[in-house]
């Protein structure tokens, strides 16, 4: 199969010369990404041209015995990182594509490609979304777990955790976790989400609470159940859950 095209990622900005200037999001273009069905041998196949494998998890997700692998691509285009006088050293803005590929008899079988689930870091005093833990895998469910804290610009602070299911066809979603502190008033609040059920469950509490706090129940609005594959922007989700 042929190589897939390289494209330019980033088109350089002029930089802050001061603190407090706003600084300028570099541009950007993704290059052609593997299509759903190609086949390689691992994870760094499905790669464009100067992209990484960030980190990949082998597992077996679509209970056939054969181990599968869900990866994040990442860019490396020297230009993506911008100096940032806002935070805590360069900001690295290359994007970020979720594979999920499952095994074959020549290696393993593409399903699903998202360029939108993990959103691009642009904000200069946000931390990286994506933290150590944010892939994981178990008992053939990806779990995808994603943060937003920012030191300036936002009292919220959160972990929103989205789990994921092979039902044959596709990554379904079954459920949604969100962890959120405002940490101006300590109020703290736990969503959890069974997309199975249709039946979200809601603590809500303060930081300063000894008990669990607060606990209410709430049906799910009818409407289909998004896929890894057509979730979009996982962050966005997350904000039209609460």
């Amino acid at each position: 199969m042929p190589a897939l095209a390289a494209a330019a990622i980033c088109i350089a900005v002029t930089q802050p010369s001061s603190p407090g200037e706003a600084l300028e999001i570099p541009q950007m273009t993704l290059p052609a990404l593997p299509k759903p069905g190609r086949v390689a041998a691992s994870a760094a196949g499905f790669a464009p041209p100067g992209w990484k494998v960030e980190r990949s998890v082998r597992a077996d997700v679509d209970k056939d015995g054969r181990p599968d692998i869900v990866a994040v691509l990442r860019g490396t285009d020297k230009r993506c990182v911008i100096g940032n006088d806002g935070g805590g050293g360069p900001l690295d803005t290359n994007p970020r594509v979720l594979i999920a590929a499952v095994g074959a008899p020549a290696g393993y079988t593409l399903r699903v490609v998202n360029a939108a689930v993990i959103p691009r870091l642009e904000d200069p005093y946000m931390d990286d979304p994506l933290g150590e833990d944010g892939l994981t895998v178990s008992a053939g469910i990806i779990r995808l777990r994603l943060g937003v804290w920012r030191s300036m610009g936002g009292w919220g602070t959160s972990t929103n955790t989205l789990s994921f299911r092979w039902d044959g066809a596709h990554f379904r979603l079954i459920g949604f976790d969100r962890d959120y502190t405002h940490r101006g008033s300590g109020e703290t609040e736990l969503f959890s989400a069974n997309y199975l059920t249709h039946r979200a469950k809601v603590t809500t509490g303060t930081i300063e609470d000894e008990t669990l706090g607060k606990v209410r129940w709430k049906t799910l609005p009818a409407r289909a159940v998004p896929t890894l594959d057509t979730i979009g922007d996982a962050l966005e989700f997350a904000e039209s859950q609460r």
